[in-house]
């Protein structure tokens, strides 16, 4: 192991540590001065995870109903097959399959791309004059189509006095160039539209970037079922409402399935480690979080639901789902979702409901 690794691990473990002593209020806690070791060697469960599920305030007997992200998703990936997989890895062909089975999804405006890709109807932009004829005023979102996480996302204003993009204005020709870029490292840039979320969200998060709704299911038989759902939100500027274990700034929600109401709201004190609080009012907004019901949420279950039921070789699927003034909308599939968001929102493991459906 490389010098510079050891001292990382070293230092998460010093913060782990630190964390888990303060947390000492009584001699019945006294197993947390080796808890973060305790969990590492016994359940896998490391140092930052050790501090993002807040183990240290929660009984010890359930440390075990914890699950880490990596071993999980290679059980995901025995009981999903290629062909699955791909369709849902590939943005352009997950959209126009949901545009082939009627499933209400995110539009793609156009596909930057260095070359033209077949099988798809998605106008394709070459130059700076095509990018002219394409970008009327107004808002876009563009990004990689195999990117993940919100990694190299960003927006695009088009208005009066030219182009601007992640703190940058210029001409179409600066933005081609750009995008030129990035295109070393992706094989097509999506463009859409900025999309909008419902009022209902939009009174809590006062904020321009969109927040999107993780929803899990799983087939059982003939039947699909909804088994979570957490509300990402965003704070502040953020273009993206990625939750990142804290370190965003953003905050993340646990949505009762039955109901569709905020049950929790948590975030993190520090985005250079997660210590997570109860956050009940949005920092910025101030509007309160818990029990607002999520709008058209009847319309969401059905909308997941039809979604899945169209791809065979997905057994389980973590959807994002937009919430936008005119209903909901897929934006992504993703057939090896991390479980962390919804341990941390739902304040509890998910080792039972996920050993429910998937065997070990």
């Amino acid at each position: 192991m490389k010098l510079s690794r050891v001292i990382n691990v070293l230092s998460e473990y010093t913060r782990a540590q630190l964390y888990a002593v303060s947390s000492i209020k009584k001699p019945a806690d006294l197993h947390l001065l080796w808890g973060p070791l305790h969990a590492r060697t016994k359940w896998g469960i490391g140092a930052k995870n050790f501090s993002l599920y807040s183990l240290a305030d929660v009984p010890r007997a359930t440390w075990d109903k914890y699950l880490v992200n990596e071993p999980l998703k290679t059980r995901y990936a025995r009981i999903t097959t290629l062909e699955a997989r791909k369709l849902a890895d590939d943005k352009v062909l997950f959209h126009d399959h949901c545009r082939a089975h009627g499933v209400a999804t995110a539009p793609i405006l156009a596909l930057v791309t260095p070359g033209e890709r077949a099988g798809t109807a998605i106008p394709h932009v070459y130059s700076p004059a095509a990018m002219a004829r394409l970008f009327v005023p107004g808002r876009y979102f563009l990004k990689p189509s195999d990117g993940s996480h919100g990694k190299g996302n960003f927006s695009l204003c088009v208005d009066a006095d030219g182009l601007h993009w992640s703190g940058r204005h210029g001409t179409y020709e600066d933005f081609f160039s750009y995008c030129a870029e990035i295109l070393q490292r992706t094989s097509a840039l999506i463009v859409q539209p900025c999309l909008m979320n419902h009022q209902a969200i939009r009174d809590i998060t006062h904020a321009r970037g969109l927040s999107t709704i993780r929803v899990v299911t799983f087939r059982k038989g003939d039947a699909i079922d909804v088994a979570a759902a957490c509300l990402r939100i965003v704070v502040g500027d953020s273009e993206v409402d990625n939750f990142s274990h804290g370190e965003s700034g953003n905050l993340v929600s646990a949505i009762d399935v039955e109901s569709g109401r905020l049950i929790t709201a948590i975030g993190s004190r520090s985005r250079r480690w997660p210590r997570m609080v109860d956050v009940p009012h949005h920092p910025a907004s101030k509007a309160r979080i818990l029990d607002v019901r999520m709008p058209h949420w009847d319309e969401v279950i059905a909308l997941v639901r039809k979604a899945h039921g169209t791809i065979g070789g997905l057994h389980t699927v973590g959807w994002d789902v937009a919430i936008t003034t005119d209903g909901p909308l897929i934006v992504e599939a993703n057939w090896r979702y991390d479980v962390d968001i919804l341990q941390v929102a739902y304040k509890k493991g998910f080792r039972e409901v996920i050993d429910g459906y998937i065997a070990t």
